[in-house]
């Protein structure tokens, strides 16, 4: 059996400092990526445990594993949520107008995926390029028209695009920064192929929102980073660049999109959105060790409860499904030590995962289909973070008397009175979904 490597964090990725505060121990676990077929074969666990640093409030993982273990070949595919391509759309519109993107233009995504993203810039003429390490993913987008290189986005990556296409009138990351242990490396070569007026636009999950929303499912082994607008800001200074805008959007829990640009552009800084948040943060404590350490009680009560009522729900006698084979689930149970036969299965639309057990805990994946033959009294959500689109396509399930186990921000159950409940109130309020 070939072992994975793992290597301790030592110096901050993006300062160098090396004066941690290590708060948060979630136990050793597998990678929540790292779905088998073989339940004789045994499963590698790592430790998996968060610090921040002292000087520029970066929040990382202690230990670091082997990013061709993680990426090579890989499970999670671009999701088929509405939201998220309501979402991905929008931002597409965003900077076409506020680059005037067209067919002279060139757009980069660092970690592409299946090239969902690159695919709405297609139809208005610009010229796209995807950067992604894993070989059965870039496939399937080279498959449906994307333009893709099967690479690690470094500076000599990025220097050999610029030979080959020219600067990038737009450089998108989204969710993968997070996954990268050289930041220098990577900014670097965002600023080598970046054209003069271009953006850098970056979507990470926001740190103020994962404490807010007790989101500790977000920590896993391929998320090293958990960031600050003013730990990027920080790190996008030190290489001629500046933090210029950054929107919130309730997306995998709660994310922000940062846009970056050169220094010497022609694109002011909005004062409103950057310093504004950088305040907040301060205002919020998050600049101090006593606000992680708070967390970290609060992660501590979360998890036992979760197991508590997952047991108490099953010695009522009630048969428990997951919904949503997702790496955040992955984390929610086996960092909460749900005992393995809690779940009967789990379902989930992912074609790659059907078909494979859930890491450390040997869960079977079924598709839809399948899960609808074997019904089970509660869907444990463990994609809470699409919990309104998936309780409104579920409504017949719930309708039949099935209920849905929320764990995050706190567990509770959920059933068709609820859902009815909060479907009068957005009328009532006028609100927009």
């Amino acid at each position: 059996m070939q072992h994975t490597r793992v290597t301790p964090v030592r110096s901050c990725r993006v300062c160098g400092a090396d004066d941690w505060h290590t708060f948060l121990e979630l136990g050793r676990v597998p990678l929540a990526n790292s779905f088998v077929t073989d339940e004789s074969v045994p499963e590698e666990i790592f430790p998996l445990a968060l610090m921040s640093c002292r000087e520029c409030r970066l929040m990382s993982l202690t230990h670091v594993v082997d990013e061709h273990d993680l990426y090579d070949h890989y499970f999670y595919v671009s999701s088929p949520s509405r939201l998220i391509h309501r979402h991905m759309e929008g931002l597409a519109k965003h900077y076409r107008g506020a680059l005037d993107l067209g067919a002279d233009s060139l757009v980069v995504e660092i970690g592409s995926n299946n090239g969902d993203q690159l695919a709405k810039f297609q139809p208005h003429g610009c010229q796209v390029l995807g950067i992604d390490p894993a070989q059965n993913i870039t496939a399937q987008a080279r498959d449906r028209g994307v333009d893709t290189r099967t690479d690690f986005f470094t500076e000599e990556v990025a220097k050999s695009v610029r030979a080959d296409r020219g600067q990038a009138d737009l450089i998108m990351a989204r969710h993968v920064i997070a996954h990268i242990d050289d930041l220098h490396d990577l900014v670097a070569g965002v600023r080598e192929l970046l054209a003069p007026d271009g953006f850098f636009a970056l979507e990470v999950p926001y740190l103020v929102e994962l404490i807010n929303r007790r989101a500790f499912d977000t920590v896993y082994h391929e998320h090293l980073s958990y960031f600050l607008v003013g730990t990027l800001q920080r790190l996008f200074q030190e290489f001629g660049m500046r933090v210029v805008d950054v929107a919130g959007f309730d997306v995998h829990g709660g994310s922000i999109v940062v846009t970056v640009a050169h220094d010497d552009s022609r694109h002011r800084t909005n004062p409103d959105t950057v310093d504004a948040r950088i305040k907040a943060e301060a205002d919020a404590g998050l600049y101090r060790d006593d606000a992680y350490d708070g967390f970290a009680d609060i992660v501590d009560t979360l998890r036992a409860s979760l197991r508590a009522s997952l047991l108490d729900l099953r010695g009522e006698g009630l048969r428990l499904a997951g919904y949503g084979a997702s790496a955040k689930g992955v984390t929610l149970l086996t960092t909460s030590q749900v005992p393995p036969g809690s779940l009967d299965f789990c379902s989930d639309t992912t074609p790659e995962k059907q078909g494979t057990l859930i890491p450390g805990l040997g869960i079977p994946v079924v598709s839809p289909e399948e899960a609808a033959e074997r019904e089970p009294d509660v869907y444990v959500l463990l994609a809470w973070n699409y919990r309104d689109e998936i309780l409104a396509k579920e409504a017949d399930f719930l309708e039949r008397g099935g209920r849905f186990f929320v764990p995050i921000p706190e567990p509770r159950l959920v059933g068709a009175e609820e859902l009815a409940a909060a479907a009068g109130r957005t009328v009532s309020t006028g609100a927009r979904s």
